[in-house]
C-alpha cells in the first residue's frame, strides 16, 4: 500500500468526480493535458491489478491511497510455468 499525502489546495467534489478521466484538466491552454491522474489510474488497476483512491477538499490538501497485490497475477503464471 502507498498512502500519499499533502497540503496543497485540493480538490472540489465536482472536480475529485472527474480526476482519473482522461482529458478532463482544471489547467486547460496553461500546459495541463489531463493525462496525469488518468496514467496514474491504469497503471495502478490495469499493470498493477490494484486500487486507486483519492480524497481531497478545498483547501485541505489530497490523500492517494494505492493498494495493490504482492504478486500480480501475469507475475504469478509466469513462476508457475517457470517452476514447472
Amino acid at each position: 500500500m502507498i498512502d500519499y499525502a499533502d497540503d496543497g489546495a485540493g480538490m472540489s467534489a465536482e472536480i475529485l468526480e472527474h480526476a482519473f478521466e482522461p482529458f478532463y484538466t482544471t489547467r486547460r491552454g496553461t500546459g495541463g493535458s489531463g493525462l496525469g491522474l488518468y496514467i496514474a489510474y491504469n497503471l495502478a488497476t490495469q499493470g498493477l491489478g490494484g486500487t486507486i483512491i483519492c480524497q481531497s477538499s478545498p483547501g485541505r490538501g489530497c490523500r492517494f491511497v494505492i493498494e495493490f497485490p504482492r504478486r500480480t497475477h501475469q507475475r504469478a503464471q509466469v513462476s508457475e510455468v517457470a517452476a514447472s
